[in-house]
């Protein structure tokens, strides 16, 4: 247990900020235009047409954050965090400081009305609408991207797919997942399964990663039926969008489209039984699921789920960003 002081009180009831700052900071451009030259607030206001005097203000914020070097009075210079919120980062994290700026945010201002009612609040299971508008489901599926390629590395260097020839990314956004294990199992092929709508960011994406035509995307809706093909299916952070009875129906569906024998991987965070100041990422994260009625589990709860779907749990192991493999045999 941790005993929070009045500035750790305080810290934590006024944390918002952060995530607003970065966001209109990174929306505004800001980020994108600092380099290693220093800059001044106003050279970056007319470059941008912001307000200059404003500008100054949002730089000293991004300097305490550590995202920019404040290097004279009015003179500013990237920092390598910072750099990682530029679009054009191999590592950027631009596509989730969009995502928690705007979607999440909006989302957890309903979170009062879910904890008196027990309703989902906005964007409840509103992926057909992210995904209706292009700027909007490029932010969503590049956040997806950025946050899975450290567990997706991860898994590619735990796991042995040397067993398998084809495996399926199932609601994989613009596939991520695959292609980092792609690229650690020169023998694979694969493909991402998710909705037609972004078919074409998603190919981009895929002939960016240069795999010489071992990925490529199918569309389809999980809810109907998972495309066949693969002996191995991945379900990355996909069961924590959806209550019990969804999470079933999609248990389903993949069951059917693997042959007998064949191998489910579950990505999620797991919650343990008893939390402590050690588990606030994946507490966290079932706070941003209660609005759109998702939820994270305990291990008990997806092994159960697991065998009421015809699965029996063959190994469960930590990977990173307290991201688990739940790894399952079709029986």
């Amino acid at each position: 247990m941790v005993d929070l002081d009045s500035r750790g009180v305080i810290e934590a009831i006024t944390g918002a900020w952060r995530t607003r700052a970065i966001y209109e900071a990174v929306r505004a451009g800001l980020l994108d235009a600092l380099g290693d030259v220093p800059a001044s607030s106003a050279g970056l206001a007319a470059a941008l047409d912001l307000d200059a005097p404003t500008t100054l203000r949002m730089l000293r914020a991004l300097a305490v954050l550590g995202l920019c070097d404040q290097q004279g009075p009015d003179l500013f210079a990237a920092t390598p965090a910072g750099r990682r919120l530029r679009s054009d980062a191999p590592d950027s994290l631009r596509g989730m400081a969009m995502l928690w700026g705007d979607r999440i945010w909006r989302s957890l201002e309903t979170l009062g009305d879910t904890l008196r009612t027990g309703e989902p609040g906005w964007g409840n299971g509103d992926f057909g609408a992210i995904h209706g508008d292009p700027a909007a489901s490029d932010i969503f599926n590049r956040a997806m991207a950025e946050q899975s390629v450290p567990i997706a590395q991860a898994l590619a260097r735990t796991s042995d797919f040397s067993r398998f020839a084809t495996v399926a990314d199932v609601g994989g956004g613009y596939g991520a997942v695959l292609i980092e294990v792609l690229r650690a199992n020169l023998a694979l092929t694969g493909f991402v399964q998710d909705l037609p709508t972004i078919a074409e960011g998603a190919g981009r994406y895929l002939d960016q990663a240069g795999l010489d035509g071992r990925a490529y995307f199918r569309g389809g809706d999980f809810f109907a039926e998972i495309a066949e093909g693969a002996n191995c299916i991945l379900l990355k952070y996909i069961l924590h969008d959806w209550p019990d009875g969804d999470c079933s129906h999609i248990l389903s569906n993949v069951r059917a489209g693997l042959a007998p024998d064949a191998t489910l991987m579950v990505l999620e965070r797991i919650l343990p039984e008893r939390v402590g100041a050690q588990d606030e990422a994946v507490v966290r994260t079932d706070l941003v699921m209660m609005p759109i009625s998702g939820k994270e589990r305990t291990e008990a709860e997806f092994r159960a789920m697991l065998a009421a779907a015809g699965f029996a749990v063959e190994a469960v192991r930590p990977l990173v960003d307290g991201c688990w493999v739940i790894e399952a045999r079709a029986i």
